[in-house]
């Protein structure tokens, strides 16, 4: 093979002298992880003893459905009717975006601020 039929830069006859060296790997900083402001997992208090039917607000409606639900999982589970809408707020919440869950839970720390009982 002549030069002319050699394609690239074969075509000259010899290699180049000064190759590109590969450049030196970096390896990224390492930061400590960072603590979010976000609280705990659990955001209501579960009370020390049962709660009697004196201790506990009757300021949620619900519809006759919902409440004959939660009442049979209550009886299913041995559990009261406010243990039961504890859960499910717990489960809600937790399933709830970062923000609205921020929000849902300095309100509720609020409010436990000033209860005295648990």
């Amino acid at each position: 093979m002549t030069a002319n039929d050699k394609m690239g830069l074969g075509a000259f006859g010899e290699t180049r002298k000064n190759k590109t060296t590969r450049p030196q790997k970096i390896e990224p900083q390492k930061f400590e992880e960072q603590h979010r402001s976000m609280p705990n997992d659990q955001v209501l208090i579960k009370p020390k003893r049962r709660l009697a039917a004196k201790d506990t607000p009757k300021s949620v409606q619900a519809q006759l459905d919902t409440h004959m639900a939660i009442k049979q999982i209550a009886t299913i589970e041995n559990k009261r009717n406010y243990e039961v809408l504890n859960e499910i707020v717990e489960s809600y919440v937790q399933n709830m975006p970062n923000q609205s869950k921020k929000l849902v839970i300095d309100s509720v720390r609020a409010v436990q601020q000033n209860m005295h009982d648990f």
